[in-house]
């Protein structure tokens, strides 16, 4: 769904750059509008934490906005675009505060949150006052701003919400080297499980596998050397010849003893992890009666083993 080619920034929002007010500016806040600051896209209007020394710093970091301590100065900072990038839970509680606000056209402004869960119906109070109103989130980790302004562009970002918000922010994240799709509402949770695992337990995992190593007797420098190849090539693999044609190791090969092994060795010594072991394997088990090279005997012994 990129428009970018069809309708710059300057025909949507047919002005300057609009501004862009943030309420709670972490770093998914703060990368966003440094980016659309940099590319001329919008003026970075207010800036609003809870606490003023987090909005400081994302201040510092943008480049440009004005901070202020309370929400109720929001009244005197009028904008056409509000970014609402909070935790999920705060979303709400937020938009009913703005909507509260006395002296803001809603009529001509646009209000998005960022969440991958929560969908633009947290924003129904803004929508009844006429607020253009939508969801977006960017499948990328923000964990280093500095970082994450070189490597958003072709970051997905899926959009749901009302058609004249959805074609705001489609040109917004486009022109900043996103690439914009839509999303049913209801389809949210699913998505937003498969990114978190993709990306947050894949981070679990390699925590529990040096947990492993740590307690086979591998330092610390010598297991991240040993891991790193190890886990970069696999999800290489992965994406490149898809998870079935990449699956490789005991699971695939149909070796039951190696996997006994395993699973004894763990139960003994991080007996925590045996069920993430487990878990994980008969995800791989599936992909290896995918591959067709097991017979039916090797897949009965091994899921046996999985499951006791």
């Amino acid at each position: 769904m990129n428009k970018s080619t069809e309708t710059p920034p300057s025909t949507v929002f047919n002005t300057c750059p609009p501004t862009l007010n943030i309420i709670g500016c972490g770093k998914l806040g703060r990368t966003l509008a440094r980016l659309f600051s940099d590319a001329g896209l919008v003026s970075v209007g207010a800036i609003y934490n809870r606490k003023i020394e987090n909005s400081q710093a994302a201040q510092a970091f943008i480049g440009t906005g004005r901070v202020i301590s309370d929400i109720e100065q929001l009244s005197n900072q009028p904008a056409k675009l509000w970014m609402i990038s909070t935790p999920d839970d705060v979303i709400k509680p937020s938009v009913e505060q703005l909507a509260n606000l006395r002296g803001i056209d809603w009529k001509k402004a646009t209000a998005f949150h960022c969440s991958g869960l929560k969908t633009s119906a947290e924003l129904i109070a803004l929508q009844k006052q006429g607020c253009a109103v939508a969801s977006v989130h960017p499948a990328h980790s923000f964990a280093s701003p500095e970082h994450s302004l070189s490597s958003f562009p072709s970051t997905v970002c899926t959009l749901e919400g009302n058609e004249r918000a959805i074609n705001i922010l489609d040109t917004l994240f486009s022109a900043i080297g996103g690439q914009a799709t839509t999303i049913k509402p209801e389809a949210k949770p699913l998505y937003h499980a498969a990114t978190v695992m993709a990306s947050n337990y894949l981070i679990a995992l390699l925590g529990a596998s040096e947990a492993l190593l740590e307690k086979a007797g591998i330092e610390e420098q010598l297991a991240s050397a040993l891991l790193a190849p190890l886990m970069r090539q696999s999800l290489n693999n992965g994406l490149q010849v898809g998870p079935v044609n990449a699956l490789t190791g005991p699971i695939a090969r149909g070796d039951s003893n190696t996997l006994q092994a395993h699973i004894t060795a763990i139960k003994q010594s991080v007996p925590e992890l045996n069920s993430v072991y487990t878990s994980m394997g008969i995800q791989a088990l599936k992909l290896a009666q995918q591959q067709g090279s097991l017979n039916v005997e090797q897949l009965a012994t091994i899921e046996k083993i999985l499951h006791d």
